[in-house]
């Protein structure tokens, strides 16, 4: 049987109606253990949770592996330049010594090529005195023949 409330004027709950407008029951306080196993007991809500953290474990392990891959194609290009650049280094070695034993090479060659040079000047030289003779010469051949004639 209902239960009348003298202050309000209010039936009490169990269906009845409060003059004026429905009243909701009460709500009950859900302490943090009974939530998790309102939660847990359901079990949609149990599978989409087991497979909402499978598709982010998922989503981790492939983020991981993508950045795994990209630091091995890295670590293996960097031994690719760091090998090119030790045969570049090689071959600057070897051209560097090339130039230095060329250097001495010169320098050993130097006064010969001096000599050389003082040679060609003397022939210029020489060459010059042979054709002012050899126009003396003819001047002097016309002479010899204006004279004899």
């Amino acid at each position: 049987t209902p239960k009348r409330m003298e202050s309000s004027g209010a039936v009490g709950v169990g269906g009845d109606e409060k003059l004026g407008s429905a009243q909701p029951p009460p709500a009950r306080p859900v302490a943090g253990n009974e939530a998790e196993s309102s939660l847990s007991e359901d079990p949609e809500t149990s599978r989409l949770t087991r497979e909402v953290f499978k598709k982010l474990s998922e989503y981790m392990n492939a983020e991981v592996s993508a950045s795994t891959h990209e630091y091995q194609l890295l670590g293996k290009l960097n031994l690719i330049v760091a090998n090119k650049y030790k045969g570049m280094q090689e071959k600057a070695s070897r051209l560097n010594n090339f130039l230095a034993d060329l250097d001495q090479k010169y320098k050993k060659l130097e006064p010969y090529l001096r000599r050389v040079n003082q040679l060609h000047d003397n022939v210029e030289k020489l060459e010059n005195v042979v054709q002012k003779l050899d126009i003396y010469t003819k001047s002097l051949e016309q002479q010899f023949k204006a004279v004899y004639k």
